[in-house]
C-alpha cells in the first residue's frame, strides 16, 4: 500500500522579527511548503491561491511543474491583485 499525497498544501504565518525582510519571510515560508511537498514525493508545486496582507502571508499549494520561490509568490499576487 502506498501513502496518499496531499491534494494541497496550505501554510499561514506572519513575518516576525526572526526574519531580516519581507523576502527572507516569502522565502523561509515558500521553504516550509516545499519541503512538505518534497516529503510527499512531489517535486513541483502550483501555487492555488495567495494573500499577503499587514505582513501575514497565506499560500495554498497544489501539484505541479513549477518550483516554489518569492518570484512565483510575486508574480502570483501580481496577476491576481483585487482593484482597489
Amino acid at each position: 500500500m502506498t501513502a496518499a499525497r496531499p491534494l494541497q498544501v496550505a501554510a499561514c504565518d506572519r513575518s516576525g522579527p526572526q526574519h531580516a525582510d519581507l523576502g527572507a519571510f516569502v522565502d523561509s515560508l515558500c521553504g516550509a511548503v516545499a519541503d512538505e511537498w518534497g516529503r510527499a514525493g512531489v517535486g513541483g508545486v502550483q501555487i492555488l491561491e495567495a494573500e499577503l496582507q499587514d505582513g501575514c502571508l497565506l499560500l495554498v499549494t497544489g501539484p505541479g511543474q513549477s518550483p516554489l520561490d518569492r518570484a512565483a509568490v510575486k508574480t502570483f499576487l501580481e496577476q491576481h491583485r483585487q482593484p482597489q
